[in-house]
């Protein structure tokens, strides 16, 4: 049993909801509230007037929640907007309270977040929500059976799936899809997984919208030219990011020149691009500064970038990737290199600094883990810093 003081809070969770005029702040739009002990739960049902828009809550972590079904009962849902949820369990999406809560707010509601596995009927109601803009949650792995229209108004869906991505389904029934942002974190252990979410994203239409697109892999799998090539069709990307990490045996990045080189005329906007998490201490002779070259000079807008490449090719080459990047103009900031392996010779070092600011003019920073990567770091910033001479014109 509850011991008493709890019995007594869930006594006063029960009473009566306060008139407009009992809140002590009716003004109050948005509210986020870290309920550290179920005993502050009748201070909490205080300031949810129902004028509230956004609602932000993080339950006890405590196993029952013996009254979160009546917390989640007393939000108000004429003007909710936003909604976050954290650290309820997968049986309370099984409950009546938050089903009625989504219909109750289903007019208002543009975002939620929660931190949970859906149940499938719950699932299935937020994707008929018809003004959803914002989505993070955890699918079920059940297969869902969608409503004739999905996702209406969805712009950014951050989802996280297991092996079965019975999810992906449902995406061929966007009607006139908006969506411009998606990051996807598998947990499970097909290789595919990446191959099977871009031809589902094209099958729903999607990279006519897409601008931002970052799955992660959890379980360490290939990142491969097949998993890669589905995404070639979204031109209007800006930002993609694709997360496979790797072990200490093995390097998970299975690219080359070719398919990066595609890759780089095919989405000549990006902004941002990372292939693989942090480069590792394995070399990656496929991948050569041929890629270097053939991003700087199709992705002139280039940010950041992250990838994994074969450094000591460019002291290999020596000076015949010059004459192919004298007219680089790409704004590339930040690259990533991680540990990835690099000669600590010093003349070795001074061509991998001076060939890389070459293929990138504007570079600020190199981000490493190891290695001798920060002399050439050091080398960057110096010659960043340092004055440029300007010729004086001479009078003819």
């Amino acid at each position: 049993m509850y011991d008493d003081v709890s019995l007594e809070a869930f006594s006063l969770l029960s009473m009566q909801t306060p008139t407009l005029g009992q809140y002590p702040l009716p003004n109050l739009r948005s509210i986020n509230w870290w309920i550290d002990s179920w005993d502050t739960v009748p201070f909490l049902r205080l300031f949810l007037n129902p004028e509230l828009a956004s609602v932000q809550i993080v339950f006890p972590d405590d196993r029952p929640h013996p009254y979160l079904p009546a917390t989640i009962s007393l939000i108000p849902t004429g003007e909710l907007t936003h909604l976050q949820l954290e650290q309820m369990d997968d049986e309370d999406f099984r409950q009546d309270a938050f089903y009625d809560l989504l219909d109750g707010a289903s007019g208002t509601l543009k975002s939620i977040s929660l931190d949970r596995k859906l149940s499938v009927a719950i699932a299935e109601k937020i994707l008929q929500l018809p003004h959803l803009r914002c989505l993070d949650t955890e699918m079920p792995e059940a297969r869902i059976s969608p409503p004739a229209v999905v996702f209406p108004s969805l712009e950014k869906l951050v989802v996280s799936y297991k092996e079965a991505g019975s999810w992906l389904h449902t995406l061929q029934n966007i009607p006139n899809p908006v969506l411009l942002e998606l990051e996807a974190s598998f947990s499970g252990s097909s290789p595919i997984y990446l191959q099977t979410l871009g031809s589902s994203l094209l099958g729903a239409s999607i990279e006519r919208t897409l601008v931002s697109l970052e799955c992660t892999s959890e379980g360490r799998i290939p990142l491969t030219e097949a998993g890669i090539r589905p995404l070639l069709s979204f031109g209007g990307l800006t930002k993609l990011n694709l997360f496979s990490a790797c072990t200490t045996q093995r390097c998970n990045f299975q690219l080359n020149d070719f398919i990066i080189s595609e890759l780089a005329v095919a989405l000549p906007r990006l902004r941002a691009l990372s292939l693989g998490s942090s480069p590792c201490k394995v070399a990656t002779p496929d991948v050569t500064v041929s890629s270097l070259v053939a991003l700087s000079a199709n992705c002139v807008d280039l940010d950041s970038l992250q990838l994994h490449f074969d450094a000591n090719d460019i002291v290999t080459r020596r000076s015949r990737t010059s004459s192919r990047t004298h007219k680089s103009t790409c704004k590339l900031r930040t690259l990533r290199v991680g540990s990835q392996p690099l000669s600590s010779k010093h003349d070795d070092i001074l061509l991998v600094t001076f060939t890389i600011l070459h293929i990138f003019p504007h570079l600020e920073t190199i981000l490493y883990t190891g290695g001798p990567w920060d002399r050439v770091k050091q080398g960057v910033q110096l010659f960043q810093k340092a004055p440029r001479i300007i010729p004086i014109p001479t009078e003819s």
